[in-house]
C-alpha cells in the first residue's frame, strides 16, 4: 500500500541560520531515514533548510524495495520543490545521506550482519545509489539523531554529550568535543548489551529481544512494542507500569555506566525514552542511586524527527 506523502517545510525550528553558499537554489541534498516498517526523506539545501519532506509506510524489507521508496518519495519531493521555486529548472539531489538502525562500518556502505536481522554488506547502500544516481553515505540512526540533537535539539551548545534512542531497538549516538565517535569498527554507541546487575554477560537489556522477554515475564502479549506499553502505563495499566519501570531501571544503568566511561555532562533520551513514564524515572533513579555522578539527563525536543533531521543536516554538509 503506498502510503507516501511529500509536504512542503518551513526552515527547521532551531535550526541554525544559513551559511553563505554558492549552491544554486535547485542543487539540493536528501537526508534519508530506513527504518524496518518506514522509510522518510527530506530535501535540504547547502544552508541546512528543508524544503520538502516525506514519508512511506508498509515498505518491504529489502534493499531494492526500500531504496524505490526512496526514490519515490525523493521524486515527489523535487516536484514540490521545482513548483515552489518556478524557475523551471529540475531539482538535482547532488549528495544523500541514509540513517540505518544497524551497525554501520567505518566505510559508511557496509551494514554488519546481525542474526535475525539485516544480512549485512552493502546491499542497501548499492541499492540507493542506483535508485537515486548520486553518491550516498550510510550512517547509523542513533548517530544522526546525535547530529540532530547537536545542532537544533537539547544538546546545542554542548560538544561532549550521548544521545539515546529507545523505541523496539536501542542505541547511543556519541559526541565527543564536537565530533560523533564512531569507534574503530562503527561498533561505539551500541549499548543493548552493556552488562547489569543480576543478569547474563552478553545478554540484551533493553531492545527487542528484552523487551519480548519482559512481557512475556509480566503476562503481557511477547508482541507489545515500547511505545504500546508507555501507552498503557500511562492509560493506568499497572503491569505494564512495571515493565516500563524496570526499562527505566535499565536505562538508568546503562547512563550511569557511560557517565563513568566518558564524562559526557548531559543524555539525550529520545524516541520513546523521552516520555515521562520513562525519563522521569530515569532521572529519580540516578539521582536516588548515583547522585555522585555528573549524569545529566533531558529529554529530545525533536520527537519522531530527530533521525531524518540529523540525515538532513549531514547531507547539506555534503553540499557545502
Amino acid at each position: 500500500m503506498d502510503t507516501s506523502s511529500a509536504v512542503s517545510a518551513q526552515p527547521d525550528q532551531g535550526a541554525a541560520a544559513p551559511a553563505p553558499t554558492t549552491v544554486p537554489d535547485h542543487v539540493l541534498g536528501l537526508g534519508v531515514e530506513v527504518a524496518r516498517d518506514r522509510v522518510r526523506v527530506a530535501l535540504v539545501d547547502a544552508g541546512g533548510t528543508v524544503r520538502a519532506r516525506a514519508e512511506r509506510r508498509d515498505v518491504r524489507a529489502t534493499p531494492a524495495a526500500r531504496a524505490r521508496a526512496v526514490a519515490v518519495l525523493a521524486h515527489s519531493c523535487s516536484e514540490d520543490v521545482e513548483a515552489r521555486l518556478g524557475t523551471g529548472k529540475s531539482v538535482e539531489v547532488r549528495h544523500a545521506v541514509a540513517a540505518f538502525p544497524a551497525v554501520v562500518g567505518t566505510d559508511h556502505a557496509s551494514v554488519y550482519r546481525v542474526p535475525g536481522h539485516e544480512k549485512g554488506g552493502t546491499a542497501l547502500r548499492d541499492a540507493l545509489v542506483d535508485a537515486l544516481g548520486c553518491p550516498v553515505i550510510l550512517e547509523n540512526d542513533v548517530n544522526l539523531a546525535a547530529v540532530a540533537e547537536h545542532r537544533q535539539g537539547a544538546a546545542q551548545g554542548e560538544d561532549t554529550f550521548v544521545a539515546l534512542m529507545l523505541d523496539d531497538g536501542f542505541g547511543a549516538g556519541i559526541m565527543l568535543d564536537g565530533r560523533l565517535h564512531r569507534g574503530a569498527s562503527g561498533l561505539a554507541g551500541e549499548v543493548a548489551f552493556i552488562p547489569q546487575p543480576g543478569r547474563a554477560i552478553g545478554s540484551q537489556v533493553l531492545g527487542d529481544v528484552a523487551l519480548a522477554a519482559l512481557a512475556k515475564e509480566h503476562g503481557l502479549p511477547e508482541s507489545l512494542g515500547m511505545g504500546d506499553l508507555v501507552d498503557r502505563a500511562e492509560a493506568g495499566d499497572e503491569v505494564a507500569d512495571d515493565v516500563v519501570r524496570e526499562v527505566a531501571r535499565r536505562l538508568g544503568v546503562v547512563v550511569a555506566s557511560m557517565a563513568i566511561v566518558l564524562d559526557p555532562g548531559l543524555f539525550v533520551l529520545g524516541d520513546q525514552a523521552a516520555r515521562p513514564p520513562i525519563l522521569d524515572r530515569v532521572a529519580a533513579w540516578l539521582r536516588d542511586q548515583v547522585a555522585v555522578l555528573p549524569a545529566r539527563v533531558v529529554g529530545s525536543p525533536l520527537g519522531p524527527d530527530a533521525v531524518v533531521r540529523g540525515a538532513a543536516q549531514a547531507a547539506s554538509e555534503a553540499l557545502r
